[in-house]
């Protein structure tokens, strides 16, 4: 689906971005990976837009062109918001969202002398509710939709398209902390439709179709990658929720 497409992929040294690298690469395209630290291609901060355009020239002095920019960068914080730091929110929007923004403007001006392109931002089901405890993040993510579907009209005249993806909850070294606790994991049966936590690779395959031709009218969406996790917010939670739903389950049918 991506043979010999150029690819460079922002926070590739770990998690989801890993995960995309070694997707995209097995379908044809030339990954580049991008990341502050790691086993990467490039060492670089998406804060710093001289490294963002650094990285670009780069790509496109050895490769010839860039096709397809993947952002998946991103840091999070929890914390009480009566206590949030500023430098904590500043670094959280900084990376999330302007990175986003600079690593877009930079592709974008090389995509633009080819005539086409495919963007693909990594969001959060946070940006479509809000997450306690993570006010910068949700704000941040918030802010990636809303600039995929901006990027999306003032592209397209140029033949490049810009998506988002809205993960869940999604395993990584970022969220592994969660699965400590044996019943946390147990909820998920009754809180994620489809039983489980997802895996990296369920956002991989989810960027691979953006990425590629298979969407080549697919322009300025947020794609949910959740299990079904936002189509039933119960109100319940672990055991209540478990015994609503044996209790729905056992009087279906009559």
């Amino acid at each position: 689906m991506l043979e010999n497409r150029v690819v460079l992929v922002t926070g590739a040294a770990s998690g989801i971005g890993l995960a995309i690298a070694g997707r995209f690469a097995q379908d044809g395209a030339r990954v580049i990976g991008f990341d502050r630290s790691g086993d990467v291609a490039m060492l670089g901060d998406v804060r710093s837009p001289a490294d963002v355009e650094k990285a670009v020239a780069e790509v496109v002095a050895t490769e010839g062109r860039l096709d397809v920019l993947v952002n998946s960068a991103g840091v999070r914080e929890i914390g009480d918001v009566y206590t949030l730091a500023a430098e904590e929110w500043d670094n959280v929007i900084a990376v999330n969202l302007s990175g986003t923004f600079y690593c877009c403007q930079a592709a974008a001006r090389t995509m633009r002398d080819a005539g086409r392109g495919a963007i693909v931002n990594i969001s959060s089901v946070g940006g479509l509710i809000g997450l306690a405890r993570r006010p910068a993040y949700t704000a941040a993510k918030h802010g990636v939709i809303g600039l995929t579907k901006s990027l999306a009209r003032d592209l397209g005249p140029a033949g490049i398209r810009v998506n988002a993806i809205c993960p869940g909850l999604i395993r990584t070294p970022l969220t592994e902390q969660y699965f400590v606790d044996d019943a946390f994991e147990d909820g998920l049966g009754t809180v994620v439709p489809q039983g489980r936590a997802g895996v990296p690779a369920d956002v991989a395959d989810a960027a691979l179709f953006l990425a590629s031709d298979q969407s080549a009218y697919v322009n300025g969406i947020a794609l949910i990658v959740d299990g079904g996790w936002l189509a039933e917010k119960s109100f319940a939670a672990g055991e209540a929720a478990a015994a609503t739903f044996r209790a729905s389950t056992s009087t279906s049918g009559k």
